[in-house]
C-alpha cells in the first residue's frame, strides 16, 4: 500500500487524546450514603466490570475512527504494479481515429466529438509537467512533436475527418518512435477509436516499457451499400464501341438491400442505369452497357443513394479511348502484302512498315503490336530489343519464312522462351481444332458452324514441344500439331505461326480466319488501364510514355489543386511521385505545357464501408501481446479509470466509510450500556 500525500500519517499523533481521556478520568465520584449496603453488593460488581468493559469498547472505535481519518486524509491507494514508480514526468500520446467511420452517431454526438472530449479528459487526469502527443490519421510531420496542455487542446481543435485509415499496429509504431526516445519519462499511449473490424494477420505488439490504453467509442449499428470497384469486360476501347462495365457493390448490413438503384454518367452525361438487390453481408455484380464515346480521356461517375453513410456512394473512373492502334511490321527486303491489306480495311488499325536495317529501337514501345514478317533472319541486336519490348507488356507476332535461317529463330525464340521451329515439314496438313474456348476467340464467331473450315498448308515448320512454356494453342492439325500458338512472357505476348504466309504453300493469308486472327493480335496489344487511384494508398502513377524526364515538367492538377510531381522512368513508362498532397475524391489532369496526357481518377478508401467494431474481447485478444487497459467511455468522466491505472485502487474513500462505521459503534456503544444502567438502577 502506497500513500499520495504521505505527510498526514503525523497526525496518527493524535490517537494519544482518546487514550488520555481514557486513562485519567477527572470526574468527581459522589458519596451516597445507605443504612445498609449488604444488598447492592453484587449489582456494585457487576457495574463495575460493564463499566470498564464499555470504555475499552468505546476507546477502540474512537482510537479507529481517527485512525481511519489520518488514513483518508493521506489518500492511501494500492498500486498494481509490483515496483514502485520513480519516474516523475509523463510522455503521454493520444491517438485520435479521424477516419470516416468516425462521423457515425452516438448519444454523445459524433464520435469525433466524444474522442476529443475524452481526449481532453486524459490530459486534465496529469499534472502539469506532462508532455504530449497528438496522433491522427494524417501522419502530419507536426505531429511527431511533444507538446505542453495548451498547445495539445489547441491542437485538438483542429482535428477534422479525413480520407485515411491506418491499421492498429502502424499507429503503435507511430507512437513508440517518438516515445521510446523519453528514457527518463513515464510512456504512455491512449487509442481512442470506434475500433472498426480491419484484417489482423498478427497480434498488435508494443514496447514492454510503453503502457497502453485504448479507449472505445462505442457507435450505433448502421447499414451500409457501398460501391467497391467496376472494371471492364474488354481492355480495348475503340471510338464508339460497344462497352459493358461491371460495377461491383458491397452490403455491409445484416439485412437485405432491396433495389438499389444504379447510375452512371460519363463526360456529365448520362449514359446508363441499373437497379440490384443485395444479400446481407454479401456483394454482387451488375453489367452496364453503353456506346457512342468519342476518342480521349473519359471522365465517369458510377453512383448510388445510400444514407446515412455517404462517402462509399460514388465511384470514380477515367479511361482512354484510342483514337488507334499502332502496329509495326519489319521485313527484310518488302513487307508482307497481305497484312498490309488486312489492317487497311479498318481506320482503327495504323500500320507501320520498317526495314531490318532501319529500325528505330527507341521507339518500339510506342506500338502495341510488332510483326516479324519476310525476316530471313534475326539479327542479335533486334533479338535483345524485341525481347526488352515483350517484357515491358508488348505483344509480338511471329510469322516464319519457309526459306529463313531456322538456327537464327531459333536461338531468338530459345531466350523469350517459347517453342521454336526444327525443321520443314513437306506433309500436307489440315487445321482440324480451333481453341474456341480461348479469350483470343471471343466475339469472333456468333455462331460456330458443325462443320468448320479451317486454313490448310502443303508444307509447315514442324515446332518443338516444350514442356516448361506458358503456351497456349490456338491451331492444331494432325492431333498434336501445334500451327498457332500464343505464350505469356512476362507483362506481354508472342504468337509463333507454324503456318506459312506464302500463299503457293498455305491458304492461311486468303482464309476467312486471317483478317480477325491479325485483328486480334494487335488488340491484344491493349493491357487494361488502371481505372482509378485509392487515396492513401498510392502515392504515385505511371504514365505508359517514356522521355518525359530533364526540362519536361508536368502537373497534376484540377480547379483546387496543382500539383509539380517527381519524376522517374521505368521499363513502361513514367512514374510520377506525388506523396500524399492528394486527399479529395476527384478527377486529376496530368498535363504538360497546355497538353493533357492523362485523366487520374482518385477515391477514398473502401476499408471504411464495413460498419462491424471490435467489442472488449476482441481488443483484448488483438493486443494481448501489449496487456492494455481497456478504458470504459462511458456517458461519465474517464478521468477517475486513469487516476486508478496511474496510481492502483484508491483506498481513502473505504477509510472515510470506515470512520462513519466506527463513530457509529461509539453511538450505540454508549446508547446501549446507558439503557442498560438504567435499567440495573431501577431494580
Amino acid at each position: 500500500m502506497k500513500f499520495i500525500s504521505p505527510n498526514f500519517l503525523f497526525a496518527l499523533l493524535a490517537l494519544a487524546i482518546p487514550v488520555i481521556i481514557h486513562l485519567f478520568n477527572f470526574r468527581k465520584f459522589k458519596k451516597v450514603y445507605f443504612t445498609n449496603v449488604r444488598f447492592l453488593q453484587s449489582i456494585q460488581q457487576q457495574t463495575a466490570h460493564s463499566k470498564k468493559l464499555k470504555n475499552l469498547l468505546i476507546l477502540a472505535t474512537r482510537m479507529l475512527a481517527i485512525f481511519f481519518l489520518v488514513m483518508a486524509f493521506a489518500q492511501p491507494y494500492w498500486s498494481k504494479n509490483n515496483e514502485s514508480d520513480k519516474l516523475n514526468r509523463n510522455c503521454v500520446s493520444i491517438y485520435i481515429d479521424n477516419s470516416f467511420s468516425m462521423e457515425a452517431i452516438n448519444t454523445e454526438g459524433t464520435l469525433l466529438d466524444e474522442a476529443k472530449r475524452r481526449a481532453k479528459e486524459i490530459t486534465e487526469s496529469y499534472d502539469l509537467n506532462t508532455r504530449y502527443q497528438l496522433l491522427t490519421n494524417n501522419f502530419n510531420g507536426e505531429q511527431q512533436r511533444l507538446l505542453s496542455q495548451p498547445e495539445f487542446l489547441e491542437a485538438l481543435n483542429t482535428i477534422k475527418i479525413g480520407p485515411f485509415n491506418r491499421d492498429f499496429q502502424t499507429i503503435i509504431n507511430r507512437q513508440s518512435s517518438l516515445l521510446l526516445p523519453e528514457a527518463s519519462s513515464n510512456r504512455i499511449i491512449y487509442l481512442l477509436s470506434d475500433f472498426q473490424y480491419q484484417k489482423q494477420k498478427t497480434n498488435i505488439t508494443a514496447n514492454a516499457a510503453i503502457k497502453v490504453n485504448l479507449v472505445p467509442i462505442k457507435a450505433n449499428i448502421i447499414a451500409n451499400v457501398s460501391i467497391d470497384s467496376a472494371y471492364f469486360l474488354s481492355p480495348i476501347h475503340q471510338p464508339g464501341g460497344q462497352e459493358k462495365l461491371v460495377v461491383r457493390l458491397n452490403n455491409h448490413s445484416d439485412v437485405v438491400a432491396q433495389n438499389i438503384p444504379i447510375k452512371l454518367k460519363i463526360n456529365s452525361q448520362q449514359k446508363a442505369m441499373g437497379n440490384i438487390s443485395i444479400a446481407a453481408r454479401k456483394n454482387a455484380n451488375d453489367t452496364l452497357s453503353f456506346s457512342g464515346l468519342n476518342a480521349g480521356w473519359q471522365q465517369v461517375l458510377v453512383s448510388i443513394k445510400d444514407y446515412p453513410i455517404v462517402f462509399d456512394d460514388s465511384l470514380l473512373l477515367s479511361f482512354d479511348v484510342k483514337k488507334q492502334t499502332n502496329i509495326l511490321q519489319i521485313y527484310n527486303n518488302t513487307p508482307n502484302k497481305y497484312i498490309s491489306a488486312a489492317y487497311q480495311t479498318d481506320a482503327f488499325f495504323k500500320l507501320t512498315n520498317a526495314n531490318q536495317s532501319q529500325i528505330n529501337y527507341a521507339g518500339l514501345q510506342n506500338y502495341q503490336l510488332i510483326i516479324l514478317s519476310n525476316l530471313n533472319n534475326i539479327a542479335s541486336g533486334l533479338a535483345q530489343q524485341l525481347k526488352q519490348y515483350v517484357s515491358n507488356g508488348g505483344s509480338l507476332t511471329v510469322f516464319i519464312p519457309l526459306g529463313a535461317d531456322l538456327i537464327s529463330y531459333q536461338n531468338f525464340l530459345k531466350t523469350l522462351p517459347t517453342d521454336y521451329p526444327i525443321s520443314i515439314n513437306n506433309q500436307p496438313l489440315n487445321a482440324d481444332k480451333i481453341n474456341i474456348q480461348h479469350p483470343f476467340f471471343d466475339n469472333v464467331f456468333y455462331q460456330l458452324p458443325k462443320n468448320l473450315d479451317l486454313p490448310n498448308t502443303q508444307k509447315y515448320l514442324e515446332m518443338s514441344n516444350l514442356t516448361r512454356t506458358t503456351r497456349q494453342t490456338l491451331l492444331s492439325g494432325g492431333g498434336d500439331k501445334n500451327l498457332l500458338s500464343v505464350y505469356k512472357i512476362k507483362k506481354g505476348k508472342v504468337y509463333v505461326s507454324a503456318l506459312s504466309l506464302e500463299v503457293e504453300f498455305s491458304n492461311f493469308t486468303n482464309h476467312g480466319l486471317f483478317l480477325p486472327i491479325l485483328f486480334k493480335m494487335a488488340l491484344s496489344g491493349f493491357s487494361a488501364q488502371k481505372l482509378f487511384e485509392t487515396i492513401g494508398e498510392e502515392n504515385s502513377v505511371i504514365l505508359p510514355i517514356k522521355g518525359l524526364m530533364g526540362d519536361n515538367v508536368l502537373k497534376i492538377r484540377n480547379q483546387n489543386i496543382e500539383i509539380i510531381p517527381e519524376l522517374r522512368q521505368s521499363p513502361i513508362g513514367t512514374q510520377l511521385f506525388f506523396a500524399d498532397q492528394i486527399k479529395q475524391p476527384a478527377f486529376y489532369n496530368i498535363t504538360q505545357a497546355d497538353s493533357v496526357l492523362a485523366t487520374i481518377a482518385f477515391n477514398y478508401n473502401r476499408k471504411e464501408s464495413d460498419m462491424r467494431y471490435f467489442n472488449e474481447s476482441n481488443l483484448q485478444q488483438i493486443f494481448k501481446n501489449t496487456k492494455p487497459n481497456i478504458l470504459t467511455a462511458t456517458q461519465a468522466s474517464i478521468k477517475p479509470q486513469i487516476k486508478q491505472l496511474n496510481l492502483g485502487i484508491n483506498l481513502w474513500k473505504l477509510c472515510l466509510i470506515l470512520v462513519i462505521v466506527f463513530l457509529g459503534i461509539e453511538i450505540l456503544l454508549i446508547k446501549f450500556f446507558n439503557q442498560k444502567q438504567l435499567k440495573q438502577n431501577a431494580l
